[in-house]
């Protein structure tokens, strides 16, 4: 082979790693920045949850909000809490989720919360629960 041949070979594996890499860094950089977004918006929905089930069993959470949260005097400061954040997840929530949290604010319910955080569950990719989960309730 000719020198000329030799070059042409050696450079054309370089940028061809060269190029490999640079797509290798962006695609990682990428899942990194949408793990990070997830991870993010779950903290976000497990804060709704705990403040739906807040406005749902006030009195026997009381006692844990005074401490996490002792502006939540009463069940009707965690629905403007929940309102407040309902506005908020404006920005990330599917419609499906909006809708469900907005009808658990107009009349807080069990039903209305295991919706809602099924809602959640396919806003993070995590897809659907079986059917057996729909109908386990707890005693009260």
């Amino acid at each position: 082979m000719e020198a000329s041949n030799w070059i042409t070979l050696v450079v054309g594996l370089g940028l061809g790693s060269v190029v490999t890499g640079l797509i290798q860094y962006i695609l990682k950089r990428k899942e990194v920045a949408f793990q990070s977004r997830r991870d993010e918006l779950e903290k976000r929905y497990r804060v709704v949850i705990l403040l739906m089930y807040a406005a749902l069993e006030f009195k026997s959470n009381k006692a844990a909000l005074r401490i996490q949260r002792p502006d939540l005097k009463n069940q009707q400061d965690v629905i403007e809490e929940l309102k407040a954040e309902w506005y908020n997840m404006l920005l990330f929530a599917s419609t499906e989720t909006q809708k469900a949290l907005h009808a658990f604010i107009q009349v807080p319910s069990l039903d209305g919360l295991k919706k809602a955080a099924i809602s959640m569950r396919k806003d993070l990719g995590r897809g659907k629960i079986g059917n057996e989960l729909d109908d386990l309730q707890f005693e009260p």
